[in-house]
């Protein structure tokens, strides 16, 4: 993988990183998570993937609802305990690629152990009744699942720890690890670069504005 820990989430370099690129945050639009098949999305990202390349300063980018912008609020708070409840070292980083570039994703956070990355983090600061059901639930929601896994094939990291918190409740803590999911998903991505690939190369000459 590699890090650009200079780029900040939400800024124009971190948007302009992501233009035209597969992120873990979308991988929802690649695999499905209940029965990891191939989600019906995949041509309609891939024509969203391509346009972004030939109008990159369109706006068009998701501006978040106030749930989002509640999250951005409550991370630090957040990180903060997961870093108090686990012990682990955490690094903030602005956004990671494949050594391929094929695809990136946003973690809230890289784990690191004698200064080696060794695990990622996903932070969600959810509304309450959320929270509650996923708590009480204990394992990684299925709304989050194509992202964290996608996530741990990104990086090629063992592991991924999921994190929800709420100030006033208890939080849950999710580790996980590369399963059939995962490899699942590996091998989804592999298909899905393929298939965009192939589409760039036919696009491209019809899309590519004439002098």
């Amino acid at each position: 993988m590699i890090v650009h820990p200079q780029i900040e989430q939400g800024s124009p370099e971190w948007y302009a990183i992501r233009k035209g690129m597969a992120t873990a945050s979308n991988f929802d639009k690649i695999l499905t998570s209940a029965r990891a098949t191939a989600s019906r999305s995949i041509g309609p990202y891939i024509d969203d993937l391509i346009s972004q390349a030939f109008a990159p300063d369109e706006e068009d980018e998701f501006q978040g609802t106030r749930w989002t912008e509640r999250g951005k609020d409550l991370e630090p708070q957040a990180r903060a305990a997961f870093v108090q409840h686990t012990g682990h070292a955490v690094e903030e980083v602005g956004f990671v690629t494949m050594d391929d570039l094929t695809a990136g994703c946003s973690p809230d956070g890289l784990i690191t152990c004698e200064g080696r990355y060794v695990a990622g983090l996903e932070i969600k600061c959810l509304g309450r009744a959320k929270h509650a059901r996923y708590v009480i639930a204990g394992v990684l929601p299925d709304e989050f699942k194509q992202q964290v896994h996608g996530s741990l094939v990104v990086t090629g990291l063992p592991e991924w720890h999921f994190w929800a918190w709420h100030p006033k409740m208890a939080p849950l803590h999710v580790v996980a690890t590369w399963d059939c999911y995962t490899q699942a998903m590996a091998a989804a991505l592999k298909e899905f670069t393929k298939m965009y690939t192939d589409a760039w190369r036919f696009a491209a000459p019809k899309l590519t504005p004439k002098n």
